[in-house]
């Protein structure tokens, strides 16, 4: 198995990685990123047997998307109520480029914050973005998607290697719990 890691800091889906979808529904743009995502995939996968030897011949299927992002539409007065009907529409338009209606999908929220005690109303005091990807946000969750609420991912500032909040504080044991939830999203999925 192969897995190809693009990643670009900075980034909000409402303009760098705007979908087509989103340009037609809502106008803007096809982001520049969203080109990027796709440039960078088949720039590895067009030279998988100078890269992987072993792999000659062999050929390849994509059998999955992973999606952990949102921190710049979160912030945005701007995007982030958008990030609802933008979601839907990246993961309509990330599967029709790689031409596959069904290909699994998985989301780890864009949380960076302590989730705090349970409440009452669950998800009552996450961002829009953060509900759009929980699927929360009064848009139909589409088939072959799985999400996972990274708030109780959060380490302590206090043990942590950084005070900055974003970026989880700089902490592996957060990043590591964020890819850790993508992958079991996609066993998963993929078992079904």
């Amino acid at each position: 198995m192969l897995i190809i890691k693009t990643a670009w800091g900075g980034r909000a889906l409402a303009s760098d990685f705007r979908p087509p979808s989103a340009v037609a529904a809502r106008g803007g743009e096809v982001g520049p990123f969203y080109k990027a995502i796709f440039d960078h995939a088949h720039e590895v996968l067009d030279h998988l047997d100078a890269e992987f030897p072993e792999w000659k011949g062999r050929g390849y299927q994509i059998v999955g998307f992973g999606w952990h992002q949102g921190f710049n539409d979160r912030v945005s007065r701007e995007f982030a109520p958008e990030y609802k009907d933008n979601l839907p529409d990246l993961i309509k338009d990330v599967r029709a480029e790689f031409g596959n209606p069904k290909l699994p999908f998985v989301i780890a929220t864009t949380g960076m914050g302590d989730a705090g005690p349970v409440e009452a109303a669950p998800h009552e005091s996450y961002t829009p973005v953060e509900k759009a990807q929980l699927w929360v946000a009064g848009v139909k969750k589409p088939d072959q998607v799985l999400s996972t609420d990274t708030r109780p991912f959060w380490t302590a500032p206090k043990g942590s290697p950084s005070t900055v909040g974003h970026h989880w504080n700089h902490s592996a044991q957060s990043y590591f719990r964020v890819g850790k939830a993508l992958g079991d999203d996609m066993v998963e999925l993929l078992s079904r």
